[in-house]
């Protein structure tokens, strides 16, 4: 069974693609017979890929102080699941997003992490 929208192989019995939902057919369809579904946005957002998506958002608000810690390791670990989501289907991209949200978020987490042990460290000193 494969796709008629991406051309995906499909599971044996299955009647929808798990990739994109499109119908199955038991023939492999021809390059050129293809239906490509239309992309408004030019590929530049991976909607197919929310964790890489959600990753580099939470990975920019990660960067304000005070609130940034929690956002930044959620960022880190959806940017890790968005990553590898783009490398098992290539067709659902956000590569990029996800490695942003993995820096972001991963490099904010270690500084807002080390300025509240910084703080700590000051009060526990003054008393």
């Amino acid at each position: 069974m494969y796709c008629q929208i991406c051309g995906s192989p499909g599971v044996a019995g299955a009647s929808q693609c798990a990739i994109c939902g499109g119908a199955l057919a038991a023939e492999p369809l021809a390059e050129a017979t293809l239906v490509r579904e239309s992309d408004a946005t030019g590929g530049l957002i991976p909607y197919k890929n929310p964790r890489a998506l959600l990753a580099y958002y939470l990975g920019i608000v990660a960067m304000m102080p005070l609130i940034g810690l929690p956002f930044g390791i959620a960022a880190y670990l959806l940017g890790r699941k968005g990553l590898r989501e783009a490398q098992a289907h290539p067709e659902v991209r956000g590569r990029v997003h996800a490695w942003i949200g993995i820096l972001l978020g991963g490099g904010s987490a270690m500084v807002w992490t080390l300025v509240l042990l910084l703080i700590l460290v000051s009060l526990a000193a003054s008393w």
